[in-house]
């Protein structure tokens, strides 16, 4: 639903509106386009900081997860039973969002400082959390970066359909890929013979 927004300037305030370089439009739609502006460079954090944010969100973070793990416990993949409304509702509010970008007729791809991010904190937490499956953390990081670019506003429901839409869609591959590379290194210490032969062949 949108919200029409009556805003009076001062005569210096409409000046440096119309000024401004770093957003286009006119009036109401330079606003717009400046508050678009505002939440693309809200989430530019460093990797220590989301850590320290991981902590003092802790508890709301895993009230998240449980959100998450709790709509997996009646299906394999929740997306499969929602209707078209509350997808089409979704990948909108996550486009408004700087998260998801457009790339043809319902056809969606995370926007590149999202996808970024992600990796980042994927690396972050599941280095962190050793104990923690590769999928939990993936959904830790999509939970705290939605936090992140919702800027606190966003419905506990859309921060866990979100979290399932995106992984669903797009970032289960990412996990997916470091629980082989995991299960790869451990095979690896435990067979160290194995790696010394593989070694001395390449050699010969």
């Amino acid at each position: 639903m949108s919200t029409n927004l009556n805003v009076i300037l001062s005569d210096i305030e409409y000046e440096i509106l119309k000024m401004m370089t770093i957003v286009e439009g006119e009036e109401g739609e330079k606003l717009r386009n400046l508050l678009r502006y505002y939440i693309f460079n809200l989430p530019e954090l460093r990797s220590a900081k989301y850590a320290l944010k991981r902590v003092e969100n802790k508890e709301e973070i895993e009230s998240y997860l449980r959100e998450v793990w709790a709509a997996y416990e009646l299906m394999d993949n929740p997306t499969e039973v929602w209707k078209e409304e509350r997808i089409n509702k979704l990948t909108t509010d996550l486009i408004e969002l700087n998260v998801l970008l457009r790339t043809g007729e319902k056809q969606y791809v995370p926007a590149n400082k999202f996808r970024s991010l992600y990796k980042m904190l994927l690396h972050d937490i599941a280095t962190e959390s050793r104990d923690m499956d590769e999928y939990s953390a993936s959904s830790v990081a999509t939970i705290q970066l939605l936090m992140e670019f919702g800027a606190g506003v966003l419905s506990k429901e859309m921060i866990r359909d979100g979290t399932i839409l995106l992984n669903e869609g797009w970032l289960f591959v990412y996990a997916t890929a470091m629980k082989k590379a995991r299960e790869f290194m451990k095979t690896k210490k435990m067979f160290p013979e194995a790696a010394t032969i593989k070694a001395s062949i390449k050699k010969v």
